[in-house]
């Protein structure tokens, strides 16, 4: 049987490629001593941007601009891409990476926290929102993300196991309590269907169903998509 690393060569094979905007927006955060988003997983984000034709995108943490520069690749070419950070240094390479890429104007950055952003963004008007944060605070997004995805849309979280550490039943870290409260939440609710794809990167992909309202009440939100 070939190992592990032997197997995860050959994929990378199959994987599309980083271009250099990419490489680039990876290497300035890294620099930064960032987690910025890795090529298995932000090839993953584009499949599913392309999959749905996306063409209103959210994402809570820039990451320093790797993870929208891969959402922006697969969605539709109209597509824009609401960006929201709450450090300041971290929106400014994210914007430093949109502008390389020249997708600039196509990227709504905001500087605050989701918990602050989201209640102002539109009821049912984005197709795939990406979480990519604090994951203490997820508990307290669901709603939102719920309220917010159009049928059919779609909820992508980065890292959801927290590197296999939910598993660690004895573990008080806020991150993963807040990842298991997050996990038995959605399991509820029923507008949406999650799955957790494993492996070595695992990633939460979640599908709001047509038809399914959610059970839980939600404050109405206005503001442009």
């Amino acid at each position: 049987m070939p190992a592990a690393a032997a197997i995860a060569r050959y994929l990378e094979g199959l994987r599309e490629p980083e271009d250099e905007a990419l490489r680039a927006a990876r290497a300035r955060a890294e620099e930064a001593d960032l987690a910025p988003m890795g090529p298995e997983v932000g090839a993953a984000l584009r499949w599913f941007a392309r999959l749905i034709g996306a063409r209103q995108m959210v994402e809570v943490g820039s990451g320093g601009g790797a993870s929208g520069l891969w959402l922006l690749g697969g969605a539709d070419p109209r597509a824009t891409l609401t960006s929201i950070e709450p450090d300041p240094e971290v929106r400014q390479l994210a914007l430093r990476a949109y502008a390389d890429a020249g997708v600039a104007d196509r990227v709504r950055s905001i500087e605050g926290t989701a918990t602050t952003v989201l209640p102002r963004l539109a009821d049912g008007g984005y197709d795939l929102i990406l979480l990519d944060a604090d994951p203490a605070e997820y508990p307290d997004l669901r709603e939102h993300v719920v309220r917010m995805l159009r049928p059919g849309g779609l909820l992508l979280v980065d890292d959801p196991l927290a590197g296999g550490r939910v598993a660690d039943e004895a573990s008080e870290d806020p991150a993963v309590l807040g990842l298991r409260r997050f996990h038995a939440e959605l399991a509820e609710e029923p507008s949406l269907r999650p799955h957790v794809a494993p492996g070595s990167t695992a990633l939460l992909a979640a599908v709001r169903e047509p038809g399914r309202a959610s059970e839980h009440p939600t404050a109405r939100a206005s503001g442009a998509r």
